[in-house]
């Protein structure tokens, strides 16, 4: 945990650092709440038939599935990325002789980019629903973050998957394009998936992301208790917990290859 602490230290001082880039950032948390809103305005009407459970508007619909969408970006790329900017520097075979697992320092790399995205993802919604002048209890504000947490373990697991890939093959990396592109397209992010022809509506419930949006839809737009999401939230666990397993075995056999080929800092 020390470690892991320290990572973060690190990234926070290098943010701080930037404080111009930091305003921007912020600057475009605003900006896009402002473009939502106007789409939402033009928009409402035609879907309102398909969002009715989430009280018929189009904006704060879409702006919950922007929010969640930062954190596929972060689990789908963070450790890849990692593995390919190690690479690039040539500090990946140093960092695999030192005593700390290559999983702390991957994972310890990717907490900053993790805690980012929450970040962003609460100033996006609570910036929204400062524009519509909604209320959220802290309860289910809390569950929601609950429910972020399990969406960015799960996607971890997937990242984890697209970081193996990058070992073995330096470039092209299927799994992050297949999840994030599915994702994007039936992970209800921009629209209900019911208006997309069959099978694609069963497909989408192949996707974590699915469930994570349902989720923080429901607490937060419907009002639901914990209790009538927890089927919801127990298949984001189910999809961490089997992804995990074969995640981690993979990772080792293609940091194992990579060291038995001689190419594991070529790039």
């Amino acid at each position: 945990m020390n470690k892991l602490f320290a990572f973060i230290k690190k990234d926070l001082l290098v943010t701080l650092s930037y404080r111009f880039n930091l305003l921007l950032s912020l600057l475009g948390i605003f900006f896009s709440v402002a473009m939502f809103y106007f789409i939402g305005r033009t928009f409402s009407g035609a879907l309102s038939p398909f969002i009715a459970r989430y009280g018929g508007d189009y904006f704060p619909y879409v702006l919950i599935g922007i929010a969640v969408s930062n954190f596929v970006t972060v689990g789908l790329s963070a450790l890849s990325q990692q593995v390919r900017s190690a690479q690039v520097e040539g500090t990946l075979e140093a960092l695999l002789t030192t005593p700390t697992s290559i999983f702390t320092v991957l994972i310890g790399n990717s907490l900053w980019s993790f805690i980012t995205a929450l970040g962003s993802a609460v100033v996006l919604i609570a910036a929204g629903f400062l524009v519509i002048h909604f209320e959220v209890s802290l309860v289910r504000a809390a569950a929601a973050v609950v429910v972020l947490l399990l969406t960015f373990l799960a996607f971890l697991m997937v990242g984890m998957l697209s970081a193996s890939f990058v070992i073995l093959f330096k470039r092209g990396d299927p799994i992050g394009y297949i999840f994030g592109w599915s994702s994007f397209l039936l992970g209800v992010i921009l629209f209900p998936v019911e208006v997309l022809p069959a099978p694609l509506p069963l497909l989408s419930r192949f996707l974590p992301i699915t469930y994570a949006i349902e989720a923080i839809r429901e607490l937060l737009l419907v009002r639901a208790s914990f209790q009538s999401v927890l089927p919801l939230v127990l298949a984001l666990c189910l999809f961490a917990v089997v992804l995990g397993p074969v995640s981690v075995l993979f990772f080792r056999y293609a940091v194992h290859r990579a060291r038995k080929d001689g190419n594991l800092v070529q790039f």
